[in-house]
């Protein structure tokens, strides 16, 4: 007796609940609807058949030739139907596909439960933001898919054009320069200036040489493998001589080469030297001279000591006789020379 009275009060105390549970939902159809399935989905989810109403809003019935009104009604019933299974990210999907189409939609339910409201509201603030996420990243997945395919594209077009490309050819051996030619900017580069004092004597008598003085200016260019050619004026007098005072200035052009490799410091070259000469006593006379001589670089100094064998023409004084020189002299102007 007193097991059956037991049994009897819990079916009391649970039969409020179970009821309540069961209590069936009123989904609200859209205005003047004749599409027999959206009727089926709202019966069904009254019904608490979520699971069958869900199938059914993916039938042709469900999915074809809706009114714009109708397929809002269909989105929002996925959302409703995905939460009542407690499937709350396709209800969130659901609902802002909804939502998207029209922002001040409702539920199609007369007395939603607070859970689902609550969701449906949250879900009206946030999916346009979500949108947003959502389309910067397709955006951002796609900017990186179509950089991959022209990245491939690239590569695929150079090995074509590799694969295409004919066998590089061979480049030749330049040929050996035979003659060395002298440019005219070489040429004024390497030009070298240099003015001094110059003493010479005539040797016609080597125990009484009578000496000369005065200055010259020589100037020269490289040529090639250190060649050099130049020319140059010397300027003379002497009051030694027996007939009087002389008078010589002489033009002569050079020839050097050298005998230690030039640098900075330091030059020692042989040069020969020749050319025309006007001198004069009590009247104007002609001649010419031609030489060899040792040149001495110090820095800028150069030191020359020559000799040379002088012929004048004179119709008093016309001889020839041998001569010593001396020349100390600055360099001007000219490239400072290469260092060994």
């Amino acid at each position: 007796m007193k097991r059956s009275l037991l049994t009897v009060l819990t079916l009391v105390t649970f039969l409020p609940a179970a009821a309540l549970a069961a209590r069936p939902i009123r989904v609200t159809l859209p205005n003047k609807t004749k599409n027999a399935c959206l009727r089926k989905v709202a019966r069904l989810t009254s019904a608490l058949k979520n699971e069958d109403a869900l199938a059914e809003l993916s039938t042709p019935g469900c999915t074809e030739n809706l009114e714009t009104e109708e397929q809002l009604w269909v989105d929002l019933m996925q959302g409703v139907l995905y939460q009542g299974l407690e499937q709350t990210t396709q209800a969130e999907d659901a609902f802002c596909l909804a939502l998207l189409q029209e922002p001040l939609a409702s539920l199609p339910l007369a007395k939603p439960p607070a859970a689902l409201d609550e969701l449906f509201e949250r879900m009206r603030a946030e999916c346009p933001e979500r949108e947003k996420a959502k389309a910067e990243q397709l955006a951002k997945a796609k900017a990186e898919a179509d950089a991959a395919a022209a990245a491939e594209a690239a590569a695929a077009a150079a090995a074509k054009a590799a694969k295409a490309a004919p066998p590089p050819v061979a480049e030749l051996p330049p040929e050996p320069v035979v003659n060395e030619f002298v440019s005219v900017s070489s040429l004024r580069d390497s030009f070298e200036l240099y003015a001094g004092v110059h003493g010479e004597a005539d040797m016609q008598r080597v125990t009484t040489p009578l000496p000369l003085w005065g200055a010259s200016v020589q100037g020269s260019v490289h040529l090639f493998r250190g060649l050099r050619a130049g020319a140059g004026l010397t300027a003379l007098a002497s009051t030694r001589f027996s007939s009087g005072p002389i008078f010589l200035v002489m033009a002569d052009a050079r020839l050097a080469y050298p005998i230690l490799p030039p640098n900075e410091r330091l030059g020692l070259h042989v040069y020969a030297s020749g050319g025309p000469l006007l001198y004069t006593t009590n009247s104007p006379a002609a001649g010419a001279r031609a030489g060899l001589g040792l040149a001495l670089d110090l820095s800028k100094v150069r030191v020359s000591l020559g000799g040379a064998y002088e012929w004048r023409s004179h119709y008093r004084l016309g001889y020839a006789a041998p001569m010593a020189s001396l020349d100390v002299s600055w360099k001007l102007s000219g490239a400072p020379r290469a260092s060994p």
